[in-house]
């Protein structure tokens, strides 16, 4: 059976699937990243940041119109993410930031450095 290149190309950009406690995460995309933004503050400690990145991933593969709605609403947001902790173990704790670790290290590793061409370098 033979892949095409189109398909070996495009799977190259899918995520491994990942889980929290038994809930699917949605894949960490810009997307999500940029819904994250929006929801978070500057006084957040980072282990909110862990609980509510978490959070948000569980909540967009439910219903991604529902969690769009959720983070433009900041006090909202906060709240369902301390009442989803608040069900929470420090054993879980310690999970969660290892996942969220892991999976922001993954991404950073598709940032790359453009190579410069000929021109770019002077040799025109």
């Amino acid at each position: 059976m033979s892949i095409s290149l189109e398909e070996e190309l495009n799977s190259v950009f899918v995520s491994p699937e990942r889980e929290f406690c038994g809930e699917a995460l949605a894949p960490y995309t810009e997307g999500s990243r940029l819904l994250l933004l929006q929801a978070k503050t500057d006084d957040d400690v980072p282990l909110f940041f862990v609980w509510a990145f978490v959070f948000l991933h569980i909540q967009l593969a439910k219903n991604r119109k529902e969690t769009i709605r959720l983070a433009w609403d900041k006090d909202s947001f906060r709240d369902k993410v301390l009442q989803w902790a608040d069900t929470k173990t420090e054993a879980q704790r310690e999970q969660a930031t290892a996942l969220v670790g892991s999976i922001l290290e993954e991404a950073s590793k598709g940032i790359v450095e453009p190579i410069k061409t000929g021109a770019q370098l002077g040799n025109a």
